[in-house]
């Protein structure tokens, strides 16, 4: 059976088909060419990744203009002895979180304890 495929037709013999005089210097010539087209082609694909993410990662953290902050003031006439509420603590706190979410991507004001007076 392998035989049959390993035969060549009377036409391809006519026209020289079995050519057993290539060298081997052409043949290792046309895949070193092949493998450095292939390595060219992969190392573009990764350079125009790497380019896209690059951009993108510029595009969606570009700083928005500096604003100046707020300075937070306590009234003059508040004393220590007065209480506020847990629910008035948790909307104060919310709105900040809301107020500074909108400035920056990456909030840094943190609760980290609340205690009673």
């Amino acid at each position: 059976m392998l035989n049959q495929l390993l035969k060549v037709s009377a036409d391809l013999a006519a026209k020289g088909y079995p050519k057993d005089d290539v060298p081997f210097g052409e043949v290792a010539l046309y895949a070193l060419l092949g493998f450095l087209v292939v390595f060219i082609g992969i190392a573009f694909l990764i350079f125009v990744v790497w380019a896209v993410g690059k951009i993108m990662a510029f595009a969606t953290n570009k700083p928005a203009k500096k604003k100046e902050e707020p300075k937070a003031e306590i009234p003059a006439n508040a004393s220590q002895n007065d209480e506020i509420s847990d629910e008035t603590v948790a909307v104060i706190t919310a709105a900040l979180m809301a107020y500074y979410s909108k400035q920056n991507r990456k909030c840094e004001f943190t609760v980290k304890r609340i205690k009673k007076l």
